[in-house]
Formats: C-alpha cells, structure tokens, sequence
C-alpha cells in the first residue's frame, strides 16, 4: 500500500510545518550562553555530560573526565547547544557610534577590539569629547577649529609645521595627528596615527627637513604610533627635532612654527 501522506490542512498543512528559517528579535539573559567553569562565552565545540551540565572545549580537556556539576563520568558533543550559540547575534557596543554589525555572542569581545567606530577622545582636558573617528574629525573642525590637511598616501607634502597641533587626514579618511612643542633645542615635532583601537599602527611615516641656504637637512622614517588620544598624547613616541636656529617667531610659544617647510610622507600598510 502507497504511504498515506497528509493532506492539505491537516495538522496545519505541511508548508506550514516545515518553515524556513527566519530570525527574531528576543530576550534572554547571556550569562547562559557563557561556560559555567571559565565563564567565557561557550563556542564550538560544546560538550555536556549524561544530566545535561554542558562545558567549553579548553574545560573539558583540563577536567579529569568528570562533570564538573554532578561528577557523573564522560562528555558528548552537545550539537543544539552549538546551534544556539551559533545562531545568537548581539548588537555591538558601538552601536550608538555608528556600528550596525550584528555580531555571534562569542565573537563579540573580539570585534569590539577592532570595530572601527570604537569611541576616540579630545587630547586635552579642557574637553570631554567621546566619538567615532569621524565625529572626532568633525569635532576638530566645528568646535576647535583645527586646521585639517588632506593628502595622499606615498607622495611627499610640504607644509608649515606650527605650535600646537594639526590634523591631517588620508585619502580613506584615516586621521593624523602633527604635534609640535617648543623646546630649549628646537621644536620637537611628534606624528600620530589616530585610530579606536589602540594596537601598533601599521602606518609608517617620513619626515624631512631643509634648508638649502644653511646647508641643512634632516631625514627620519619610522613606524607611525597609534593612539585613541583616551590618555593625551602619547609619551612614547618618535620624536623629530628641528634645530632652533630653524624656527621663527619663537619669542611666545603661540607663534613658534617651522621657517621652512617640513615633508610628510605617510605610507600605508
């Protein structure tokens, strides 16, 4: 005899029963979803013992083949447990800065150490800004009025480097920082990559210095630091020393600046 299948309406209906797979928004509490051992979000693979008190990988391996809850004896695969896991997405933390990734509960910590709309800082305490990158560009130029340079990246630009700070921006809109102090050697020129995250920049910068009448020039490349500005500017950085003789209007710090033009050459990774 032929199998009987079910008619339409029945039970439902069998387009009802057998739905594609949709997502919805829902609320639960994510301590769940982290290792109850090491307390770090539970990833692929996923094991639990006989009751059902499930483990992340790395702890399952350190336990001496016993439940860490009950002590019964052997692990297994909990394949639904790795589903949910796979398939719950949170919001990033930066969302209210311009991030709308969606991103694997497991994954979050790491995508929030180089999310690009991680939050960058005012250098000064005079100023509490908090942004994205491209808030703090807009910042620099509304509110401060700090000059902003735009250029490109392998090409050598010259300009006047003056006290105080000036923005440069690349060509895909990453943000440079050009700090200049007066110093009883010189003006002390310092260069930064700014950026969310503060990992080591892959940016590498040369700075060049003349003066044909004084028979004079200076070359440095180095590796760009990188900063978020959270602490001011950096302490460590490269440090690009112009002699005195060099600089005018050095009677008041304001006023101090570079007699002749300094290149800039950024070179991206």
């Amino acid at each position: 005899m032929a199998p009987q299948h079910p008619e339409e309406g029945e039970w439902g209906g069998v387009a009802k029963r057998r739905k594609a797979a949709t997502a919805t928004d829902v609320s639960m509490e994510l301590d769940i979803l982290d290792c109850p051992v090491c307390y770090h979000p539970l990833r692929p693979p996923i094991f639990q013992c006989s009751v059902g008190h499930v483990a992340c990988s790395s702890c399952c391996a350190n336990l001496p083949d016993r439940c860490h809850s009950c002590s019964t004896t052997g692990y297994n695969r909990c394949y639904i447990m790795e589903h949910v896991v796979d398939s719950t997405k949170v919001p990033c933390l930066y969302g209210n800065l311009g991030c709308t990734k969606k991103i694997t509960y497991y994954e979050k910590e790491d995508h929030e150490k180089v999310c690009p709309h991680g939050p960058c800082f005012w250098p000064e305490t005079d100023c509490s800004f908090c942004g994205s990158t491209s808030m703090l560009h807009e910042h620099f130029a509304s509110v401060h009025m700090w000059h902003c340079i735009r250029l490109s990246y392998n090409k050598a630009f010259r300009f006047r480097v003056a006290q105080g700070s000036t923005v440069l921006e690349g060509e895909d809109g990453h943000l440079f920082l050009v700090n200049m102090v007066l110093e009883p050697v010189g003006g002390v020129i310092s260069l930064f990559s700014i950026q969310p995250n503060i990992t080591e920049s892959n940016f590498k910068c040369k700075l060049a210095v003349s003066c044909p009448e004084m028979s004079y020039s200076q070359v440095s490349q180095f590796q760009m630091r990188s900063t978020n500005l959270f602490d001011g500017l950096p302490k460590d950085r490269f440090l690009f020393v112009v002699p005195k003789v060099l600089l005018r209007d050095t009677s008041t710090n304001a006023t101090a600046s570079v007699s002749v033009s300094v290149s800039v050459t950024l070179i991206p990774p």
